[in-house]
């Protein structure tokens, strides 16, 4: 991103803190599909992961109840939405940074580095700076996991929603996320096109490398998609949390 596009970028997602809140405490199909993925694709018990656009924390904070063990990264560039992530999500194992990624910025060794719905927004000009801080920051062995629209969704959204699409929307394809698994010097795992409200809307990505298979038995085949499991914790124990820690006036439904 430029610094120029960063304040839009910053303004437009400081907008929608309320949305991220909602979609928290009452679910959000987009991110149960995306979790799904996250869970069956990390590898085993990452020690360190990044989560890239990690609005208001609440993915970064389900990694960290999900691998006790670890430590967690979340960065974006929506300050107001940092300011709610670290009341909200506040833990030792999980630190939240401003600033979109740039090489430098933080220490490498990560295990697992997350972008959900993140990589459509990066201008296709700034993706080389992004795949180069990816691979300093990218733990040997380590995994990337990408969800976003398929371009024919965005080009639904275009027509029928105008006002859904965000100051940068860009195509992301099969080549797409090939250039950026060369850049970042690993091999695309895994290319799925699912259905989130309509067949083929959404794609998950993983990125890695291929380590030891020869000497290993085959596994069982995976499920291609389970559906999203109920929200865990529970609704009344998000909305208590939102509650507990941002007021009671915080959340409107």
């Amino acid at each position: 991103m430029t610094p120029a596009l960063t304040e839009d970028v910053r303004t437009y997602y400081d907008a929608h803190v309320a949305g991220k809140l909602r979609g928290f405490v009452e679910g959000n199909a987009r991110v149960e599909h995306a979790w799904a993925t996250i869970e069956q694709r990390a590898g085993i018990s990452p020690a360190r992961i990044l989560e890239v656009g990690c609005g208001i924390g609440d993915v970064s904070w389900r990694m960290s109840r999900r691998w006790s063990e670890s430590h967690v990264v979340g960065l974006d560039v929506s300050r107001r939405s940092l300011r709610v992530a670290r009341r909200l999500f506040r833990d030792p194992r999980i630190t939240f940074c401003d600033g979109p990624l740039v090489k430098g910025l933080l220490d490498g060794g990560f295990d697992l580095i997350v972008l959900i719905d993140v990589y459509e927004h990066i201008a296709g000009n700034d993706r080389p700076s992004l795949h180069e801080a990816i691979k300093e920051l990218l733990a040997s062995n380590g995994r990337i996991i990408l969800t976003f629209p398929t371009p024919r969704h965005l080009a639904w959204l275009a027509i029928q929603k105008p006002g859904e699409i965000q100051p940068v929307d860009e195509d992301i394809t099969l080549e797409t996320i090939s250039q950026l698994a060369r850049d970042t010097g690993t091999e695309v795992l895994s290319y799925e096109e699912i259905g989130v409200w309509h067949e083929g809307d959404y794609a998950h990505a993983v990125l890695g490398s291929w380590v030891g298979w020869k000497d290993q038995p085959v596994p069982a085949r995976e499920p291609r998609r389970r559906p999203p499991a109920p929200l865990v914790p529970s609704r009344a124990a998000r909305l208590a949390r939102v509650v507990d820690r941002l007021g009671a006036d915080a959340y409107r439904r």
